[in-house]
């Protein structure tokens, strides 16, 4: 089946908001923290109430999506998400822009929980690997560019304009989803709502060894990321003495490496197939991963090494998390809202795990975010390798 790119775009758009939520407002935040009068902790504690949020609403909003169908619950995702960001507009407490964020990060959630499942309802593995892949490469764009604009508008507007653009880009996303993608989940596939059900789903994705693996792989690949997302800009700025100006430029080094990585992967899994490119881009993340322990153990490596090896690593992010994310949905097609909230949830959990660990292992050099990053990689390869490897054969359905 194929896809138009005008509704790949939109998928991509959706998938987009919530990394658009979280880095475009992050310069804005000592702005914040004055104008309302309160601290900076409270004012980064904004960016914890979107996450914690967005993670644990996936558990409900993606079997939610399996009873009321693909529409309504990406329907309502955006209208909270505008009014969030609605929200955040008008704030003039620290309580009213934290309560906008967990509303925001409510409807963020929705959508992204229902996007994978939606994309699962027309398409079989290899053609769902491929087009997820093109969606993610398109959502790549989001934190390439938005941390540049989000300072752009605070360096001429108050930050209350962040918000604006978020409330603008959550209503173009809503006219452009309503008017392009129709409901893909039929009625006669739709499940009751029964939370015992729901219950016994979850259980039966826990119990899956195979699709475990395949969460698991995912999950850590993940982590990884976050690790490295929290504790660059110490490492860069800080202890290298990179200028501000030029993070942008390293950063966005490794989201642009992996946008090509990612959209050859789009181009070879329907020839070479998702579980094939899922153990090549592990086996380079593993690799990687070697590396950047053997860096913390060194102690203080030079700049040029850390970028290298975590360029590595995370150049392999999209083939991953992709091919991963193909391999575990292709086991649940008959509960695909419930596993890809299951997965979201599990992934963006783990994240915020990591990114809290290496926080609180501040040491003052590098041996935080290089000995995470390590841990992250070499617990994704394990998980596959130990997990999915031995028993591919067991891969019922759920």
């Amino acid at each position: 089946m194929q896809i138009r790119l005008s509704t790949l775009l939109t998928l991509g758009l959706l998938s987009g908001l919530t990394p658009f939520a979280i880095d475009m407002y992050l310069p804005s935040l000592p702005a914040i923290a004055r104008d309302l009068d309160s601290t900076i902790e409270l004012a980064q504690l904004s960016v914890t109430a979107y996450l914690g949020v967005f993670a644990l609403a996936q558990l409900v909003l993606g079997p939610a999506s399996d009873v009321l169908g693909r529409r309504a619950t990406i329907g309502g995702g955006l209208a909270l998400f505008c009014l969030g960001a609605l929200m955040c507009v008008l704030a003039e407490r620290m309580e009213t822009l934290l309560l906008g964020r967990a509303v925001q990060g409510l409807g963020g959630a929705a959508v992204a929980v229902t996007v994978p499942a939606l994309v699962r309802d027309l398409f079989e593995r290899d053609h769902y690997a491929r087009v997820m892949s093109l969606v993610m490469l398109t959502t790549a764009l989001a934190p390439l560019l938005a941390p540049s604009i989000g300072g752009a508008i605070v360096s001429y507007l108050e930050w209350h304009w962040v918000f604006v653009a978020l409330l603008g880009l959550g209503l173009t996303a809503s006219g452009l989803f309503f008017r392009l993608i129709p409901e893909t989940l039929l009625h006669a596939d739709r499940h009751p709502p029964e939370l015992a059900r729901v219950l016994r789903n979850y259980l039966s994705l826990l119990r899956h060894r195979v699709g475990m693996g395949y969460l698991l792989t995912g999950a850590f690949s993940f982590g990884g990321m976050m690790t490295y997302i929290v504790t660059s800009p110490f490492v860069y700025i800080e202890l290298h003495g990179v200028p501000v100006g030029w993070f942008g430029v390293f950063f966005g080094a490794n989201v642009a490496l992996a946008m090509v990585v990612t959209s050859q992967n789009a181009r070879l899994v329907v020839r070479l197939g998702a579980e094939r490119l899922l153990r090549w881009g592990l086996g380079v993340q593993v690799i990687s991963a070697l590396i950047l322990m053997v860096l913390a153990i060194w102690g203080t490596p030079p700049l040029w090494a850390i970028v290298g090896a975590t360029l590595l690593y995370l150049g392999m992010a999209g083939v991953v998390l992709g091919n991963s994310m193909a391999g575990f949905m292709a086991l649940f097609a008959r509960m695909a809202g419930t596993a890809s909230a299951f997965s979201g949830a599990s992934r963006f959990g783990l994240g915020a795990v990591m990114g809290s660990l290496v926080s609180l292992m501040h040491t003052g050099d590098a041996t935080p975010m290089l000995f995470g990053m390590a841990v992250c990689g070499l617990a994704a390869g394990g998980s596959y390798w130990l997990l999915c490897c031995p028993s591919n054969e067991a891969t019922g359905s759920g």
